[in-house]
């Protein structure tokens, strides 16, 4: 299958212009005219999942976080993104990212991981977008839906530590860090990742935020107010995008797919 037509129905998945404008997706390296005949799909484009992908003969790398987001004056050696940007050119592996338009894509990362913690109940959209879009790959008119953070409302109240247990055994992960006491909850609200800058606009729709990467400032201040936050952590929240990408990339690709997940970057002492 060409580069090209994996990206049209990608395109089609996960529209990049419901992505955040600081977010760098899409088609990052590569020859969209080229044979692709094995996918790497990571969340990380690390030095080991550039070292499996050469091994693996693999011709196209699909991330979550794009390895390119500045501007690049130099590809060199003398740096660790220089040094893969150059084993991959070398060994003609393309590289297409899809971030935060995965993240808010329906049935995208966030939809993904709610379903994972296995909650009854009905499942609303912050900031829903919906229009239409051009798709120049495939030359279409296509519809675009999507949102920023998601959230559960219960069939029935849960307590806090109930929740915990739930999402510790949903994500298969040991530990979470929180703030707030254990109390009745309905209203779950998640964003995957970095998802700390939605905290204002989603608070007062949530009984509980869970997401990664929260700073002190932020949890002292909702600890204050009297709210909860759960940080189930940025890699811990989104290491299962190789699982999503796999589900939908066998919808459409034929050829063999490669799920690589690397270690957290953080370790316990």
């Amino acid at each position: 299958m060409k580069l090209r037509d994996i990206a049209g129905e990608l395109y089609s998945i996960y529209n990049p212009k419901i992505a955040e404008n600081w977010d760098n997706v899409e088609l990052l390296l590569g020859d969209e005219n080229c044979e692709i005949k094995k996918i790497l799909v990571c969340l990380d484009i690390t030095k080991e999942a550039v070292e499996k992908a050469v091994k693996e003969n693999v011709n196209l790398i699909i991330s979550h976080h794009p390895f390119i987001f500045s501007d690049l004056k130099r590809i060199t050696s003398e740096t660790v993104l220089g040094r893969k940007i150059l084993k991959l050119i070398e060994n003609k592996i393309a590289v297409y990212s899809i971030h935060t338009n995965a993240d808010f894509a329906i049935n995208g990362l966030n939809d993904f991981i709610m379903d994972k913690l296995n909650l009854n109940g009905k499942t609303e959209i912050l900031d829903e977008a919906d229009f239409y879009d051009y798709n120049y790959i495939k030359n279409e008119n296509e519809k675009v839906k999507g949102g920023t953070a998601r959230i559960k409302i219960l069939d029935e109240e849960m307590e806090l530590e109930d929740l915990i247990s739930r999402i510790k055994k949903g994500l298969g992960i040991e530990y979470v860090r929180y703030v707030g006491e254990n109390r009745k909850i309905r209203k779950i609200g998640l964003v995957t990742g970095g998802g700390s800058s939605f905290i204002q606009n989603v608070k007062e729709h949530i009984d509980v935020f869970l997401t990664g990467d929260l700073r002190y400032h932020e949890a002292l201040d909702t600890r204050e107010e009297g709210g909860i936050l759960i940080d189930v952590g940025h890699y811990e929240s989104e290491y299962l995008f190789a699982d999503l990408m796999e589900i939908q990339l066998s919808r459409f690709f034929d050829g063999e797919i490669i799920k690589y997940f690397d270690s957290p970057v953080f370790k316990l002492g």
